[in-house]
């Protein structure tokens, strides 16, 4: 009976989404451990912020962009050291 319950919660979307936020948020959060810097822009406001998150590691000559809403955008805020945020993090308006 459990191992249907965990491929039922599995095959939900909801939780597929949540996962995938969450495998986002850990990659964002290694490329800035591994000295990445992040640009943290707004890109839509309303009813459903966005924003653009531009990953930079120079020494790679890399650059990704992640687009999060403002919930993904807290959690990564929330969950990253503040010394972090003060170096690592730009936030552009």
């Amino acid at each position: 009976m459990r191992s249907t319950r965990t491929l039922e919660t599995f095959q939900d979307p909801v939780f597929q989404s949540e996962m995938r936020v969450r495998r986002v948020i850990q990659s964002i959060h290694q490329d800035i451990a591994e000295g990445g810097n992040a640009y943290v822009r707004q890109i839509l406001r309303g009813p459903r912020e966005l924003y653009r998150i531009e990953l930079e590691r120079p020494e790679m000559a890399y650059t990704r962009i992640t687009i999060l809403d403002g919930d993904a955008l807290e959690t990564l805020i929330e969950e990253t050291a503040e010394a972090t945020l003060q170096t690592r993090f730009r936030f552009q308006s």
